[in-house]
């Protein structure tokens, strides 16, 4: 047969439904967006928990070493290892504002750094930083001049502090900046992802030798989410983690299915003297068009599986879940093959009988 007959019957049994394909792309459809769709939302899930424990500052580990904390040191973990940003702070005198007499606030020296660990919202570089709890309180933005007793405080930036399980002491306290080549009590890490050999790396900004018998300890600054969060491990063993095999597996029988059942027509036209390499042809157009409908309307339905609350990255999670469905189109194909590959010519009557 010439191609462009092949192509003509492959059309016209599309056309007046003797492929089934649109029975056969809604089952592909559902056996494999299905599936997909699933994991894109158990992995979505995955990424808000993890933005949850690092908003609560949960990856927040904090050295405490009154009077031994290395402000240089400390600046200097950024960047090492799992260690994003980190900063020293140490408690400095009571500031009294005019708005509050005889209130003064708690007051906390810290070092630049510090501003990313807290996530700061910094207009200006020189100034104060406050808490979005404390800034509402004194009706207070980035920019604002706050007259105190001595002289005038400029609001430099404001950070999200709130009550949530960790150390409250920097949600009602006015932090202000200082150089890091200093001594300080404390230095601040954020680790993500988490990694226990964080807590070694921190433990070297406090200066030992001025007094050896001090024990130095790290903690986390907010445990109300879990001591830790394996971010990776838990990806791994997701339950969902087999959805693009099943896709392929399911993609595969579907295509063997939707030519088996046709098996009389095959045997049929190869007892009419078909080449089997036109058949095989025509199997392969005929397939392709339901399992391509299914991959595109599939690779639709992921866009809003992958991208609906996703805090982080949600092509990563979309390109990783389309595996399924992508996965599916060829295994269709080879299912086809197979089905098609166990027709003889020899078995019509047999076929014939048992229809």
């Amino acid at each position: 047969m010439r191609a462009a007959a092949v192509l003509s019957e492959a059309l016209r049994n599309l056309a007046t439904g003797t492929t089934r394909a649109a029975v056969l792309g809604l089952a592909a459809c559902a056996v494999t967006a299905g599936p997909a769709a699933a994991d894109a939302r158990y992995v979505v899930a995955l990424e808000r928990q993890a933005a949850e424990f690092v908003a609560a500052g949960a990856s927040v580990r904090t050295l405490v070493a009154e009077g031994m904390t290395d402000g240089a040191a400390c600046e200097g973990l950024a960047g090492e290892g799992p260690i994003r940003s980190s900063g020293a702070l140490r408690a400095a005198d009571p500031v009294p504002l005019r708005a509050m007499p005889g209130d003064p606030l708690p007051a906390f020296e810290v070092t630049p750094g510090l501003a990313r660990v807290l996530g700061v919202d910094a207009a200006a570089a020189e100034g104060v930083w406050l808490p979005r709890e404390l800034a509402d309180t004194l009706g207070a933005e980035a920019g604002t001049r706050l007259p105190a007793d001595e002289g005038t405080l400029t609001v430099a930036g404001v950070y999200a502090y709130p009550d949530d399980g960790r150390d409250r002491r920097l949600g009602y306290a006015v932090l202000v900046p200082r150089g890091a080549a200093a001594v300080y009590d404390e230095c601040w890490a954020e680790v993500w992802p988490v990694s226990p050999s964080a807590d070694e790396l921190i433990a070297t900004a406090a200066d030992v030798v001025a007094d050896p018998a001090t024990t130095v300890s790290v903690r986390q600054l907010n445990s109300t989410l879990g001591r830790t969060f394996d971010g990776a491990e838990r990806f791994a063993s997701r339950p969902t983690r087999y959805a693009a095999p099943a896709c392929a597996a399911l993609g595969a029988a579907l295509g063997f299915i939707a030519v088996r059942t046709r098996r009389l027509e095959y045997a049929g036209a190869l007892h009419c003297g078909v080449p089997r390499g036109a058949l095989l042809a025509m199997v392969l157009i005929e397939t392709a068009a339901w399992a391509g409908a299914a991959l595109a309307v599939g690779a639709a339905v992921l866009v809003a599986a992958a991208w609906t609350g996703h805090p982080g990255d949600p092509a990563a999670t979309y390109l990783a879940a389309l595996r399924g469905p992508a996965a599916a189109l060829p295994a269709a194909l080879l299912g086809a093959c197979a089905a098609l590959a166990l027709i003889r010519e020899r078995h019509l009557f047999r076929y014939f009988k048992g229809r």
